[in-house]
């Protein structure tokens, strides 16, 4: 008896004309791409929906939302995981269109909007539900206990979130003044461009919400600390 031979990897072969032809017609996937095409992303306070006039080109949110929420059903959650999946799955080169962003534009993907992704999430099962392809009469729970990781580089202290709360105000500066360049065109006679307008609207509003949420946790982060330093000088005291 001899043992199942594979095909010569240099034997020429007659394989589908397109990346297209790989991914099942009833593939999860397809549902992925289709759920964020109809997304108004502006909208769900994603940032960046609009690309700046100036500097490198950057990925668009909507493709990053995408390998975002494929990565969740298959169990690719980690940042390096996704950047791996897009030069190795064949669905992700598909969803993706072969583009390869590396870990770090993911991870920043993930942070720089929060909300909106939580908002996406909600918006996912809805459009599930009127699709049909789940019933919603039933809830899961994950009870998984993970130990925790508390390590300085984890630990947002008051110096990085004086940093994180400075480059926010950076990024709403940008987009105000890109508003009042706009502004000072349509004075000259230049017909306003009302789709870019309410894109740096809406990321002037979730700049502004990221704010928000930086300085609460300053002031948590101050309050704790005299909370500390009143026990310390009770305890010398006594």
């Amino acid at each position: 008896m001899s043992f199942i031979e594979g095909s010569a990897r240099d034997q020429v072969s007659l394989l589908p004309s397109c990346i297209d032809d790989y991914v099942a017609s009833d593939a999860l996937v397809r549902v992925v791409d289709a759920f964020v095409a109809s997304l108004n992303l502006a909208e769900l306070g994603f940032c960046r929906t609009v690309a700046a006039p100036t500097g490198r080109p950057g990925f668009h949110p909507a493709d990053m939302l995408r390998l975002y929420i494929w990565g969740y059903p298959n169990q690719v959650r980690s940042s390096r995981h996704l950047e791996r999946a897009c030069v190795r799955d064949l669905e992700a080169l598909w969803l993706m269109r072969k583009l390869t962003p590396d870990y770090r534009t993911i991870a920043s993907f993930r942070h720089d909007n929060p909300e909106a992704i939580v908002a996406a999430s909600a918006a996912l099962i809805q459009f599930c539900r009127e699709a049909g392809l789940i019933s919603g009469r039933l809830v899961a729970l994950d009870g998984t206990k993970m130990r925790a990781v508390a390590s300085p580089k984890n630990i947002a202290g008051a110096d990085r979130l004086a940093r994180d709360v400075a480059h926010t105000e950076k990024e709403i500066a940008y987009y105000l003044d890109r508003l009042d360049i706009m502004d000072e065109a349509v004075a000259q006679g230049f017909d306003d461009q009302p789709k870019h307008r309410a894109a740096f609207t809406a990321a002037i509003e979730t700049l502004g919400r990221r704010k928000e949420r930086l300085t609460r946790r300053q002031e948590i982060l101050k309050d704790r600390d005299e909370t500390v330093r009143r026990a310390s000088r009770r305890a010398s005291v006594y």
